[in-house]
């Protein structure tokens, strides 16, 4: 994979800002939590046991033309001799957004914090591409979605993906959304050293959303 450049993302916000989406009326807000139940891959090696990990986000969508949406997501990894918290920036534009199909690109800058990988500690920002897309299943409360980050900047790759079914439950106020799926993250650190920086996490996931 190339090196992720300032100029290949300067050129993806550019293009997501051409093509102008179906936005919400006024301001829509999405929150919901998950939990993830991944086995880990550390430098090749399995651990014997699956462990289960904590993911939370909130995205804010709005009416405002070339103003990119907001989404604010954070996930807890404890995987034995690696732990470490990811805290996901994500600046999108909605290209498409209807019943039959939603499409998001965008730009996320993913923050480790109180990284811990073997005796290594670190602390590091990464850039990614964003995109996400939802098809929903005619006269049905049914749709599938995949979400992707992924990136390569200074030696490190990075790529976290999931894929689910998404079942909604119309409330007063809101719709109340139960999904469920597969998510994956396959990591290479460069900035680790001494303890060889390959992790892979990936198991089923099942979480809860709200979408007002």
């Amino acid at each position: 994979m190339k090196k992720l450049t300032i100029s290949a993302v300067a050129a993806v916000v550019a293009l997501s800002a051409a093509v102008p989406a179906q936005a919400a009326t006024l301001l829509g807000v999405k929150a919901g939590a998950d939990a993830w139940f991944a086995d880990a891959k550390v430098n090749n090696a399995s651990n014997s046991d699956s462990d289960t990990h904590q993911s939370y986000y909130v995205a804010l969508e709005h009416f405002i033309p070339l103003v990119p949406n907001f989404r604010l997501r954070y996930s807890d990894v404890d995987a034995g001799n690696v732990s470490f918290g990811q805290t996901d920036y994500t600046a999108y534009y909605e290209i498409l957004d209807n019943d039959a199909v939603a499409f998001d690109i965008g730009i996320t800058m993913s923050k480790f914090n109180a990284g811990k990988f073997g005796n290594e500690s670190f602390s590091e920002w990464q850039p990614n591409l964003y995109g996400n897309v939802e098809l929903g299943l005619p006269m049905t409360p049914v749709s599938v979605f995949g979400d992707l980050n992924f990136g390569n900047y200074d030696s490190t790759s990075t790529v976290d993906a999931q894929v689910g079914v998404k079942w909604t439950l119309p409330l007063i106020a809101a719709d109340l959304n139960l999904r469920g799926g597969y998510r994956v993250m396959d990591y290479d650190f460069d900035f680790i050293k001494q303890s060889g920086g390959e992790v892979k996490l990936d198991g089923w996931f099942a979480g809860v959303e709200v979408d007002f």
